[in-house]
């Protein structure tokens, strides 16, 4: 009996991850041996934060979950596998165990999953070099206001150039119509 429910058990996670696999933007398969307990939480909220989870899974579930969605991993996976999915941006959430991993370099990025494509280590790091989504947007709206600003300014320019004109005009019409002494 309590083979069957371990079993059903191990069933449920692979549907489970498979499921996530399939409707999460990106993930990476990340070994994470060697980090403090006080590390490890501390980048489950910054992956949390950014739009991720972290879910530490047996390799061999991640191997059957990566199969049911047509990935077959090169290499068997070896040693304790973090899966990290990305939500809500396809970057942010990697960047953060990148950023830890310059710090501490107790993780390593395995393998990426982009549009449920195996992406190696390098493609990987490729991948988190882009800037992230916000960033993006950011980007793109500064691109936007910019030539809005530089319209705004050379209007503003002239009506200010034409303004001094008129002053000066004004002025010294004053001096020649003020009967000198």
């Amino acid at each position: 009996m309590k083979t069957s429910q371990t079993k059903q058990i191990k069933i449920d996670q692979v549907e489970k991850l498979t499921q996530d696999l399939k409707n999460t933007k990106s993930a990476a398969l990340l070994q994470y041996q060697g980090l403090e307990a006080n590390v490890i939480n501390q980048l489950r909220a910054d992956v949390k934060n950014n739009g991720g989870q972290i879910n530490v899974i047996k390799n061999t579930l991640i191997t059957k979950a990566l199969r049911n969605i047509g990935i077959t991993l090169p290499d068997k996976l070896i040693g304790p596998t973090a899966v990290v999915l990305c939500d809500t941006d396809e970057v942010a959430p990697l960047k953060q165990i990148a950023k830890i991993n310059k710090e501490k370099e107790k993780t390593e990025f395995k393998y990426g999953i982009y549009l449920q494509k195996l992406l190696s280590f390098d493609e990987l790091k490729q991948f988190i070099s882009l800037p992230s989504f916000t960033q993006l947007i950011a980007n793109f709206i500064g691109g936007l206001n910019n030539p809005l600003y530089r319209l705004a300014y050379a209007l503003k320019f002239n009506q200010t150039k034409l303004a001094l004109v008129l002053k000066a005009i004004a002025d010294k019409q004053d001096q020649s119509n003020t009967p000198q002494a």
